[in-house]
């Protein structure tokens, strides 16, 4: 087992079991983590090394990912829902504030949960994440058909895997990572099955949302975020094709670092991502 870690539980929301990792003393300075869409608490298996003696780093994987159970057939994903989840992890481990990292997805939600509720986070640590995908109010009705069209067919069957490196090289198919870097990964993403392994993650991730904010609704929400951010963007990463000068500008406390490397560069170059973020939580 490549995946290093000192604890690991589960915690019962909203009636499903949410699985826990944590790195560190229980009794030292919790820091909340969160990965981002279709990854899992592995992604900070790089960074944990650096950050363990001086915090309590507590990695939750969200609803349909990872080893959390995947929500119930009548339900349904929905982006902004992630909010709900954060509230209630932190409330369930009693944690009043504390500082957050968020990966991609993770980044996103924990930025409009300080939005939301800012008491909650002290700082935020962002790797390549400055919030949601919005859409213009215009583009509503064909969200919503797309939204309807897409639920009518089934959900597509998951590939079978011999092994887990085998399964690691098919994710590198569609990563900017080596297989061997994105083997903890693999190794906490997938399940194993009388076939084979197979992807733990709930298919239906992958269905569009029904409604998305609009950028205005974006900016009121940026707007209050009272808590220092630490905004880390991948010099080749997914945010170099969004234009989000509007966002960082409305973020009050905003130190925006350029990062060699890609949308996982915390994976790639772990020990100087772990330094600017250290930097940054003292």
């Amino acid at each position: 087992m490549q995946f290093n870690f000192e604890r690991e539980y589960q915690l019962q929301i909203n009636g499903k079991r949410v699985s826990v990792i944590e790195w560190g003393d229980i009794n030292a300075e919790p820091v909340l983590c969160m990965h981002g869409w279709l990854d899992n608490a592995a992604t900070f298996h790089y960074i944990a090394p650096f950050l363990e003696s001086k915090y309590r780093l507590i990695a939750f994987e969200m609803p349909g990912h990872g080893q959390s159970e995947h929500l119930s057939p009548d339900a349904d994903y929905q982006f902004v829902s992630g909010v709900a989840v954060i509230d209630a992890v932190l409330n369930t481990l009693k944690i009043d504030q504390c500082k957050f990292i968020g990966h991609s997805m993770g980044g996103a939600l924990g930025l409009l949960y300080a939005g939301a509720i800012p008491e909650r986070f002290s700082k935020l640590a962002l790797i390549d994440s400055m919030g949601a995908l919005t859409a213009s109010e215009n583009d509503a009705a064909s969200q919503l058909k797309d939204a309807i069209e897409q639920r009518k067919k089934a959900t597509g069957n998951k590939r079978y895997f011999a092994d887990l490196e085998i399964a690691a090289k098919a994710r590198a198919h569609v990563s900017e990572l080596g297989w061997q870097t994105l083997y903890p990964l693999i190794e906490r993403g997938v399940m194993l099955t009388d076939q084979g392994y197979q992807w733990s993650s709930d298919a239906r991730l992958k269905r569009a949302s029904w409604l998305r904010m609009t950028e205005a609704q974006h900016d009121a929400i940026l707007d209050k975020v009272v808590a220092e951010i630490l905004f880390l963007k991948a010099k080749n990463g997914i945010l170099n094709q969004f234009p989000i000068e509007n966002r960082t500008n409305r973020l009050r406390h905003l130190k925006e670092i350029d990062c060699e490397g890609g949308h996982h560069f915390h994976m790639q170059y772990p020990e100087q991502t772990a330094k600017l973020i250290i930097e940054f939580l003292e």
